[in-house]
């Protein structure tokens, strides 16, 4: 709708000042028949006048419209094109992987070793990815190459088994990463188990955090690397924070398109310093026990708590300076979007519990609940964008084997989750809890090797959300046949 809006009218130069020269008109009494004093009527008067240009829906003038904001790149690429909503991604992902174990060649322990190569290949005609930022015309795939290797060690002492491991990645816009880890489990007895480990790792910022250029209403999106951010010179002190730069705006101030003032307090504005996103790190210590009671009964139960430095998140700010992107002029006060890492830490924390036992006549009840938390120190300026309901839980039953001929069998199963905070770059919003209902019967026919599958999703649910800026999730029902030459 915005680019249709801005392809009949534009709103800087065309649709916003007729709106306000009408409305002012209309207030004070200075168009024929029109109440003065009245701002309700002004509005109405004022929105007639710059919606005058609009064709009516249907029209062919109107459908002309749509089809161009369709078939037009977003960011008004290729130069010269009016705006459109159209995106391209061509992007490719090469990935090779090696393992080598030594198991033979060395007997007193088990080693491996291996290595991978991964190159992200980007491309989208400037439309997503930042491939042509000078004049959106000559667009060049954004590459980025990335390796690492590993080594992993495992000895078994009695009822301890032992394991190890040494990784090394390297991504060309990041330093290197060593990450060590290790692992035991103890065989409690027969089917009955301990293990614990403690696992180091990172996170590499994924290629939107790298190399993305993608306006938006609450400020354009900018990889935040050095190779796609450095020419915009919003990093390392080039923009101001949002909260001082709209406190700056709230006491009349105003900066010139070069970013000098104009008028206003200046010691309002606080300086961003924002420096280059990089890796992710991680801690984490897992414990867990798994095993079988009596005959019937399996239970899977685990506790993990992580630490995490150098969080990836994001935070806007107001460029203090102008600058150019494809061509066009960006203002200074602009909004940007970066992805920065925060200085606080963040940990999170959880359990997990599995179940299944085995109830008389082949009936099987399966259920698991786990918990999640996090500890951060948001503020305005940082959202840790952890994006995960505290609780969760569900539970099933179900036979393969119902009937005396074994052919008929069932599974209906119910899971839960409840509300949460759901943070990203485009806004927040709390996701309500819901529950889910699916239930499926089946029917072998031995003779002609098929089975046959009647069921739903979602039965008797409304349609339901798992984040901000999805599809709503209504209800399925299905009927499928299957043959299988193996089928018994």
């Amino acid at each position: 709708g915005g680019f249709l809006n801005e392809t009949i009218s534009p709103t800087a130069t065309q649709w916003a000042p007729t709106y306000a020269q009408t409305y002012v008109l209309a207030l004070q009494g200075n168009l024929p028949g029109v109440t003065a004093g009245d701002p309700a009527i002004a509005h109405a008067v004022a929105r007639a006048s710059a919606d005058a240009t609009r064709p009516a829906p249907g029209s062919q003038t109107f459908n002309d419209m749509v089809n161009a904001v369709r078939d037009n790149f977003f960011q008004k690429t290729p130069s010269g094109a009016a705006g459109g909503a159209s995106f391209k991604d061509n992007s490719k992902l090469y990935h090779v992987e090696a393992n080598y174990k030594l198991f033979d060649q060395i007997k007193w322990a088990e080693i491996q070793i291996g290595g991978n190569f991964r190159q992200y290949n980007l491309f989208s005609s400037g439309t997503i990815f930042n491939e042509g930022p000078t004049d959106g015309t000559n667009f060049e795939r954004i590459k980025i190459n990335e390796m690492g290797a590993y080594t992993q060690v495992a000895k078994s002492i009695g009822n301890l088994k032992l394991t190890g491991s040494l990784r090394f990645d390297k991504n060309e816009n990041f330093d290197g990463q060593l990450t060590p880890r290790i692992a035991a489990v103890y065989k409690l007895a027969e089917n009955n188990n301990l293990r614990a480990s403690f696992q180091t790792g990172f996170r590499n910022p994924d290629t939107q955090a790298q190399f993305i250029y993608f306006p938006s209403s609450s400020g354009t999106l900018l990889g935040s690397t050095e190779a796609n951010a450095a020419r915009y010179g919003v990093h390392n002190g080039g923009a101001y924070t949002q909260a001082s730069y709209n406190a700056f705006r709230a006491a009349g101030g105003v900066l010139n398109p070069d970013g000098s003032i104009n008028t206003g307090n200046a010691a309002l504005l606080v300086k961003a310093n924002v420096p280059y996103v990089q890796p992710e790190q991680l801690k984490a210590f897992e414990l867990g026990y798994k095993g079988i009671l009596g005959k019937d009964l399996m239970i899977d139960l685990n506790y993990y708590y992580s630490r995490y430095t150098d969080f990836i998140g994001g935070q806007i700010v107001a460029i203090d300076h102008q600058t150019t992107h494809q061509g066009n002029t960006v203002n200074a006060g602009s909004l940007y979007s970066l992805y920065n890492n925060s200085t606080n830490d963040v940990t999170s924390q959880g359990m997990g519990l599995g179940v299944t036992y085995n109830l008389p006549r082949n009936f099987e009840f399966t259920g698991n609940y786990n918990y999640a938390d996090f500890s951060a120190d948001e503020t305005a300026d940082f959202r840790a964008g952890f994006n995960t309901p505290q609780n969760r839980f569900s539970v099933g039953l179900s036979n393969r084997k119902l009937l005396k001929s074994k052919n008929l069998g069932f599974n209906v199963n119910f899971r839960w989750q409840d509300s949460f905070q759901w943070q990203s770059s485009y806004g927040e919003w709390i996701v309500p809890e819901y529950g889910v209902l699916d239930a499926q019967i089946n029917y072998k026919v031995p003779k002609i090797k098929t089975m046959f599958k009647i069921g739903g999703t979602n039965l008797g649910g409304g349609d339901y959300r798992t984040n901000l800026g999805s599809p709503f999730v209504g209800q399925m029902y299905y009927i499928s046949l299957t043959f299988d030459e193996f089928l018994r």
